[in-house]
């Protein structure tokens, strides 16, 4: 190991002698006769290790190098020498920080021996000033707080993160017990537990206050063990977990999506790909049987995105006849044709920077597909009588209850624009594939005829939920709506019953109990605590999860019924 090695004394023999012998070991030797050229010295070049003696012009002239060498480099070695030991000046230069002590008159060993246990000295010394720094980097850079106490729970350290629990470097050396933690004290006596016994202790999911705001945290705390093997404190970690707390409760609890109903699995999945959608521009074909909430599903489409305060501009392509869908589509200009008495916007350019959405889109003639092929390729539109092309910025979602793939086949539909339509396709299941958002879709509908009607709506019979779980729902969710307000209309009293639903339908479904069978076993998935958990012990909404009354549910519960 070779360094920068000073040697100050103003006897110019002892310093020739001991630049020779280290010179020797392989060391760079600088050499000077007074404290104001050493400390030149100590600016010009890296020094490692410094012999000086102490008497250097005043009694105390090596032991104020000493100071000011350690001062501009505390992990200097200073090795002091003198002709006249004694015991008060031996303990007054390891007092202010030297390395080694010589007494002259010394032999070459003793100088390379010294210089050597001083130079290792110094990278051990250094080694654990990089691995402390390294260390520190680390803490500051990890979010989850760190929180270190000895065997008498005195605060030892704490990261930046620990701040938002009241911890700091300002803190070190204080007793756990003085802080007032936003967890009630849950992570000192965490902490406290795991220094008695040296056992890991770990919580899951804790409220804390820390900071004013209420916060999901998890901790650990950790035996700390010194180099020795014996316990010196534990060590604890907290985790904010608030988000990923609140992600959870989402999704176990999203049974609504921008106005769309449903906890079925098929639902939970769609909204994950509305959500993912949201803002990338590219076509979304949505596909699915009349009645399943196509338009619903645009919408959102357009209100999770960037778009989503610019226009969303809707038009129902199968409403209208050829001709006038294409002024609507593409707008016209005065004279285009009889009855064209001013210009017309058309739809495209009204979504322009938001979002147009083309229901049944299926039914356009094989014309008016060109033009939309055009517009979807080109971004631009061209006005009905001018052929003045026009920019247009607009995210295009077209829809379909049709299997357009079926029409390519036969002809009916183009292949390209299929392609150009089909980009991302989100299929919308039929009710009948999720007859569990049945209760969820009734209780929806109930709530709204109570305000239109301005009277209460509850919920639904045992007898008349079996009904609707039996029916096998052609018209889908605007089919069960409808039912609804025809029962709504009929009903006495506030809990609709299988008197207040049509004869044609209560007949028809009677004999048909099947769906019911498969959605009672699929309801059997959710036992009755998980329901009253879901809902934080509200019956009403347990009963509305089970999809039984909440008469029923008192019955299973063994209580006697709420007042109503």
């Amino acid at each position: 190991m070779t360094a920068m090695i000073l040697v100050v004394d103003d006897d110019p023999a002892i310093t020739r002698l001991i630049s020779t012998i280290l010179t020797a070991d392989g060391h760079q030797v600088r050499t000077a006769d007074n404290c104001g050229t050493a400390e030149a010295l100590l600016q010009q070049h890296p020094v490692a290790v410094i012999f000086v003696d102490i008497r250097l012009g005043t009694p105390q002239g090596g032991l104020e190098l000493l100071k000011t060498a350690t001062r501009h480099d505390p992990a200097i070695k200073v090795v002091v020498m003198t002709g006249y030991p004694d015991v008060a000046t031996a303990s007054e230069a390891v007092r202010r920080g030297a390395f080694d002590y010589l007494c002259k008159p010394f032999d070459s060993r003793q100088i390379s021996s010294s210089a050597r246990h001083a130079l290792e000295n110094r990278r051990l010394q250094l080694e654990r000033e990089q691995y402390r720094a390294n260390l520190e980097a680390i803490n500051r850079s990890i979010s989850d707080a760190i929180i270190m106490v000895n065997h008498q729970l005195q605060v030892q350290y704490s990261n930046e993160a620990a701040r938002q629990c009241g911890f700091s470097q300002e803190t070190t050396g204080r007793q756990l017990e003085e802080f007032i933690t936003g967890c009630r004290g849950t992570c000192r006596m965490a902490l406290a537990e795991t220094v008695r016994t040296g056992q890991r202790q770990e919580l899951k999911r804790i409220e804390c206050r820390a900071g004013g705001s209420l916060r999901v945290v998890s901790l650990s705390t950790t035996p700390a063990i010194d180099e020795n093997g014996f316990r010196s404190g534990a060590v604890a970690v907290i985790r904010d977990e608030t988000e990923l707390d609140t992600l959870e409760r989402r999704l176990q609890q999203r049974n609504r999506f921008h106005g769309i109903i449903g906890r079925a699995p098929a639902m939970q999945h769609l909204f994950t790909l509305i959500e993912a959608l949201g803002n990338v521009t590219s076509t979304v074909l949505i596909c699915g049987e009349s009645g399943t909430g196509k338009e619903l599903v645009a919408q959102a489409l357009h209100d999770c995105g960037s778009r989503r305060n610019r226009p969303f501009v809707k038009l129902n392509c199968a409403a209208l006849p050829e001709g006038l869908l294409e002024s609507e589509l593409f707008g016209h200009t005065r004279g285009a044709f009889t009855g064209a008495v001013k210009d017309k916007t058309g739809r495209f350019q009204k979504a322009h920077g938001g979002t147009i959405f083309l229901d049944e889109i299926g039914d356009i003639s094989p014309a008016l597909q060109i033009r939309l092929l055009r517009v979807l390729q080109e971004r631009e539109i061209e006005r009905v009588g001018d052929s003045t092309p026009i920019r247009i910025d607009v995210r295009v979602i077209a829809a379909t209850h049709q299997d357009l793939q079926e029409k390519v086949q036969r002809g009916e539909f183009r292949q390209d624009l299929f392609y150009r339509l089909n980009v991302i396709r989100l299929d919308l299941p039929p009710l009948r594939e999720r007859l569990e958002d049945i209760p969820l879709l009734a209780a929806h509908f109930l709530q709204q005829f109570s305000q239109r009607f301005q009277r209460t709506f509850s919920n639904l019979s045992d007898e008349a939920l079996t009904l609707l779980l039996s029916h096998h729902w052609p018209g889908n969710v605007r089919e069960l709506e409808h039912l609804l307000e025809h029962a709504c209309i009929l009903s006495q009293g506030s809990v609709i019953t299988s008197a207040a639903l049509p004869p044609a339908f209560t007949g028809q479904n009677r004999s048909h109990p099947q769906s019911a069978v498969l959605y009672n076993r699929h309801q059997e998935s959710l036992s009755l605590d998980e329901a009253l958990r879901r809902a934080n012990g509200n019956r009403t909404e347990a009963a509305r999860l089970l999809g039984i009354s909440r008469r029923t549910l008192y019955r299973r519960l063994g209580e006697p019924p709420a007042p109503a």
